[in-house]
């Protein structure tokens, strides 16, 4: 389950978004939003601050909380650490599905997944995009799904935005308890190099994910490119 501040941010996004609350408009207050949404004053504060990030509002003393733009500012140079995170990431950005077909995991890709060689899966390739810059995506996605999974959420990976994982939930109740990661410098692919709009072998990085569910199975698994020029990854360290 999503932390409520981060629900009460996608809420504001989509309100901003549909004109609910207007560029150049004042929102209510951090108490009217409190009472309005039925929520803690801490939670609507964490939740404007990740408005804020996307570049939606600004907050001034005595100025009160004022809509900006419409459209999320999606730089991406902030921390890609957490469920959260990739949460915020799938509600900015569009899913634009290229195909989606059925595999057999050759070794190599089954080494990349931590799967069994020959295990059949559902590959979606999409690509991920900023609504203001549809014309320079953010990356390339691969998407691994059980099979059955995959064919009983096909027609509305097609039509929707948001994390998959959080799709396969609401259909199958496969809950993720934790997401493993694995990054590595590469260069694009030429497969890939065209719709991204970059150049063959040119710098990027490959982040693959694999999502396992509470007993320790992996039934979905993501491999992006981002080049180099359209992201950043953050990862905070903190002292003890």
């Amino acid at each position: 389950m999503k932390p409520r501040y981060a629900e009460l941010a996608e809420q504001l996004i989509r309100a901003i978004g549909d004109a609910i609350f207007k560029v150049g408009s004042s929102l209510p207050s951090e108490i009217d939003l409190s009472a309005q949404y039925g929520v803690s004053r801490a939670t609507v504060r964490s939740a404007l601050e990740r408005v804020q990030e996307l570049g939606l509002i600004s907050r001034r003393k005595r100025a009160g909380i004022r809509v900006e733009t419409s459209k999320p500012r999606v730089a991406f140079e902030q921390s890609m650490s957490s469920i959260e995170d990739l949460i915020q990431f799938a509600v900015v950005t569009e899913r634009h599905v290229q195909s989606v077909t059925e595999i057999s995991a050759s070794p190599t890709l089954a080494a990349q997944l931590g799967v069994a060689t020959g295990s059949r899966w559902l590959r979606t390739e999409m690509l991920r995009v900023d609504p203001a810059k549809p014309h320079k995506p953010i990356c390339w996605t691969d998407v691994y799904l059980e099979p059955a999974i995959g064919a009983g959420i096909k027609k509305k990976l097609r039509k929707s935005s948001g994390l998959i994982c959080e799709m396969v939930k609401q259909r199958f109740g496969r809950v993720v308890r934790e997401v493993r990661q694995e990054i590595r410098a590469m260069g694009i692919p030429a497969r890939i190099a065209k719709p991204l709009g970059a150049q063959v072998d040119g710098h990027a990085l490959e982040i693959t994910r694999h999502y396992v569910d509470d007993v320790g199975i992996v039934f979905e698994a993501t491999v992006s490119v981002y080049p180099a020029d359209r992201f950043t990854y953050a990862l905070p360290m903190r002292c003890n």
